[in-house]
């Protein structure tokens, strides 16, 4: 059983790829970005990136169940994050079909990965992550006090690697900038070529 669990999460984990990158592609293909759209979705794109920021400098991944900072609003707020970003994208893209292409895959996607990762959580920590579990909501934040408290480490940031994505979201957001700068009939002659 432990050895089917264990490949279950290991094809999650690397499903995750290549279903974020099919969901970029879905969101380019199908944008058709206005200033205002472009705007709106940079915003929402900064906050769900900030959320990452903010939790990957709390959380010590298998060390310690991670219960301040953003961990003590929701116990996903990367996951969260990643939503928020690529809603932020949809709404950057001014397409509603982007935003439920998107919206499926990642519930698809990452619903199993948080619940084997809960499964792993259990294991390595028992009660502790059960009564976390109890008390936090997996996704939609939940206000808590204890959101101040933990210290936040740029080392753990950079353990993380959180700045590759980073750079990611900037090319991403530089690529809708084009392409709503560019006239339908030059992307149309662009995909055209490519084909």
């Amino acid at each position: 059983m432990n050895s089917e669990k264990s490949l279950a999460h290991r094809m999650l984990l690397h499903a995750r790829i290549p279903a974020s990158i099919l969901m970029g592609a879905a969101i380019v293909f199908l944008a058709k970005p206005t200033l205002i759209s472009w705007m709106s979705g940079f915003v929402i794109v900064a906050m769900g990136e900030g959320l990452r920021l903010w939790a990957s400098g709390h959380i010590h991944k298998s060390a310690e169940v991670t219960t301040t900072g953003p961990y003590a609003m929701c116990r996903h707020p990367l996951y969260l994050g990643h939503f928020l970003i690529a809603t932020g994208f949809c709404i950057t893209a001014n397409s509603l079909l982007a935003f439920i292409i998107v919206s499926i895959s990642f519930f698809i996607i990452y619903i199993p990965t948080w619940k084997n990762e809960e499964q792993n959580l259990i294991d390595l920590f028992g009660d502790t992550y059960r009564d976390f579990m109890a008390t936090t909501p997996a996704l939609l934040p939940r206000w808590n006090s204890r959101v101040f408290s933990g210290s936040f480490s740029w080392a753990l940031v950079k353990q993380h690697r959180e700045w590759n994505h980073l750079s990611a979201l900037l090319g991403g957001m530089i690529i809708m900038a084009a392409i709503s700068l560019l006239d339908d009939n030059l992307i149309m002659t662009v995909i055209g070529l490519l084909t």
